[in-house]
């Protein structure tokens, strides 16, 4: 009902842009009386149309299609101009995140112990970690169309109940197929954007180059949705094919037991494998498309710079109201939904990070850190402290102090005295010779006391 609305207000605007006037109208039929004095009569019931011979104005329709092609001659079906309402610099942060667990206006979030989490299987927004943004620079506006088709499609199964559904077709300017769907109740609850009505033209060769990229796609997503439409379909199709072939056969065999007439087999088996296709053919699943809508989206394409607290940079562009920033690392060259601001100055994704295993601090895969080759980890060239015994640089994290003269030592050289098990560099220990101890020097000293009085 609603789809058969929208056809009867589309075709009286048509009517009207054409001069004609609906002069009679019912539930059957209605008459449209044109400028040149000539009448014509249409419906929107298939039975009417069929058995009046009247044209039919139903979605679908060879004449509904033909004034479809014909409105866009003159004007998109429905075109709207999205831009920034207030400063381009708010929508554009809008897009980023320094606090994580947080979705903000989000249709898909849950809230576990009051901190909304996002379902989506991206975040709503790209997260910022280790910065805080400063400043946000446009560097270059464009404008850019979009072009979004939608598709009623219908799937018929006689093993299933039919399912409908509306498909939406993304396409750019160069018809490139976009994942995300644009989602004009999400645009609509933007605080951010505005949205105008648009009375521009599009070309026909335009059009049409689009409906083809648009109809390829939409032949690739209906081979997915067949796939899962017949998944719990193929069991009880080859119960039913299997049933009916041993009819058949059972068929064969009364036939040749009856003895009524001659048996042609050959003639048998060319009808067998007609009808074995033919049943076989009636469980495939049909699919009815027509296209419903056509929405231009007019915005523009903006490039901009991120500058953060510690002086790392992010560069990416934005199409307003379409999609979100799309941040690309600049040492690996990916595309990433996460980023770090490092102490070198750049903005890399999480697997061309290094951690400072002192100061905590993140650095860039270039930043030339200290390779520490015991933990396997990095830290800065001047931090750590140089071992007293072998004179290489360590982590703090492998410092020992030596109880005797509190030196530096790594954990290489570094031993405990049997006596108090207190930490001593290798250098202020020594061995005795009864029971091979290791003891520090003021043990040493008591030993060898000891020894001479013995003596």
């Amino acid at each position: 009902m609603s789809t058969e609305s929208n056809i009867r207000k589309f075709f009286e605007a048509y009517t009207q842009s054409r001069g004609g006037i609906i002069t009679h109208q019912t539930n059957d039929a209605l008459t449209v009386a044109y400028p040149d004095g000539s009448t014509q009569e249409f419906t929107y019931q298939p039975s009417i149309a069929k058995e009046k011979k009247i044209p039919l104005l139903t979605s679908g329709s060879p004449l509904f299609q033909q004034f479809l092609k014909e409105s866009t001659e003159n004007g998109a079906l429905c075109q709207i101009n999205l831009s920034n309402n207030g400063p381009i610099e708010a929508l554009i942060s809008s897009h980023f995140n320094t606090t994580p667990n947080s979705c903000l206006n989000c249709q898909k979030t849950q809230t576990l112990q009051g901190i909304k989490i996002c379902t989506k299987t991206q975040p709503c927004f790209h997260q910022i970690n280790n910065g805080k943004i400063i400043t946000i620079k446009i560097l270059k506006k464009e404008p850019l169309r979009f072009f979004q088709f939608y598709y009623a499609i219908k799937f018929q199964n006689k093993l299933r109940t039919k399912n409908e559904e509306t498909l939406t077709i993304l396409l750019n300017q160069e018809g490139h197929c976009l994942s995300d769907v644009f989602n004009l109740a999400t645009i609509l609850e933007n605080k951010t954007l505005q949205i105008d009505n648009s009375k521009s033209k599009i070309k026909p060769e335009i059009y049409d180059e689009l409906k083809v990229f648009a109809d390829q796609t939409l032949n690739n997503l209906l081979r997915h949705k067949v796939a899962l439409f017949d998944l719990p379909l193929d069991k009880e199709k080859q119960m039913r094919l299997q049933s009916f072939e041993r009819r058949l056969k059972r068929e064969r065999r009364e036939q040749v037991i009856s003895k009524k007439h001659n048996f042609d087999f050959q003639k048998w088996q060319s009808d067998y494998e007609t009808l074995l296709q033919r049943e076989e053919e009636s469980y495939q699943t049909n699919i009815t498309v027509n296209l419903q809508n056509l929405l231009i989206i007019n915005t523009a394409k903006v490039k901009f710079e991120v500058s953060f607290d510690n002086k790392a940079t992010l560069q990416s562009t934005v199409a307003i109201g379409i999609d979100k920033p799309e941040v690309i690392c600049p040492l690996c060259k990916k595309t990433h939904p996460e980023g770090y601001t490092t102490e070198d100055g750049l903005y890399v994704c999480k697997d061309c990070i290094r951690q400072s295993l002192d100061s905590g601090k993140i650095y860039s895969k270039k930043a030339p850190l200290t390779h520490d080759e015991t933990l396997d980890e990095y830290f800065e060239r001047d931090k750590g402290f140089i071992c007293t015994v072998c004179g290489k640089r360590h982590s703090r994290l492998l410092e020992f102090k030596c109880s005797h003269d509190n030196t530096s030592v790594c954990i290489y050289h570094y031993d405990v005295c049997d006596i108090c098990n207190n930490p001593f560099s290798k250098l202020n220990l020594t061995h005795t010779d009864e029971f091979r101890k290791k003891i520090c020097p003021k043990h040493a000293k008591k030993e060898f006391k000891d020894e001479r009085q013995k003596i």
